[in-house]
């Protein structure tokens, strides 16, 4: 990524909570009227919102032509532990890159695996591919590691090792993908300064004060995916979007 995009980046995260977000208040308002577990992407361009997807291996077969017109950036998971590697990731990666759409990763964080050594996966997986969205990393607990994996104290220690060898590999603020019990949990007390993705079904007020990504739905639907899609929205409306990505405006 150039310096000049991530210079911009620096600077205009630090006035996009204060824009008037017009177009997130519309949406937010509609979601609370309308909203409902299988909802369209094609309402949230009707409302002008800043919205994107996330994928995974579960996303196998994508019709980007489709997609691409519908969608203002896509994140794609690349990791997940130590070792694992989405099987899908790179096939996604130069999909999504063919056709010019904003492009974001993500590790899936094991709780009670060593973090350094999850970075390290993470950073070797990613090579030199290159991404207009900030580095992510995936926090949520998962009922199959079981309650023992769930040690607060050790989980937060693995993740801010996970964090810091990141960043200062790529001199990049990374984002925490969470949903809002584990934020209470890890991140709040944690983790105050970092850039947020929340996950939440339950409208605006379950939000935290500052974020940057809502994640509104995991069934969401869109022409060009079978199945069901998450669904995100950037908090800010166009002009701030095209100064966090590093357009010209």
């Amino acid at each position: 990524m150039s310096k000049k995009n991530r210079f911009k980046r620096k600077h205009i995260l630090s006035i996009v909570v204060g824009l008037s977000f017009v177009g997130v208040i519309l949406f937010v308002s509609f979601r609370e009227r309308h909203f409902s577990p299988n909802f369209d992407i094609i309402e949230l361009k009707k409302i002008n919102t800043i919205n994107g997807i996330d994928i995974s291996r579960y996303q196998a077969h994508i019709n980007w032509e489709k997609v691409a017109p519908q969608i203002d950036f896509v994140f794609i998971r690349a990791t997940s532990g130590k070792r694992y590697v989405d099987p899908l990731f790179e096939e996604h990666y130069s999909n999504a890159k063919d056709k010019n759409i904003p492009i974001g990763v993500y590790h899936y964080f094991i709780f009670h695996q060593n973090g350094l050594e999850q970075a390290q996966h993470f950073l070797q997986t990613l090579g030199n591919n290159e991404f207009e969205l900030p580095l992510v990393v995936d926090v949520e607990e998962h009922p199959t590691y079981g309650p023992a994996s769930f040690n607060q104290k050790k989980t937060v220690e693995n993740l801010k090792s996970f964090i810091e060898t990141v960043e200062k590999a790529t001199k990049e603020k990374m984002i925490i993908y969470t949903n809002i019990e584990c934020f209470d949990k890890y991140i709040k007390r944690n983790f105050p300064t970092q850039h947020l993705w929340i996950c939440t079904f339950k409208g605006k007020q379950s939000l935290p004060s500052k974020w940057l990504f809502w994640q509104t739905t995991h069934t969401g639907k869109i022409r060009g995916i079978k199945g069901h899609v998450d669904i995100n929205v950037f908090n800010g409306n166009r002009k701030a979007w095209e100064s966090f990505i590093g357009l010209e405006i």
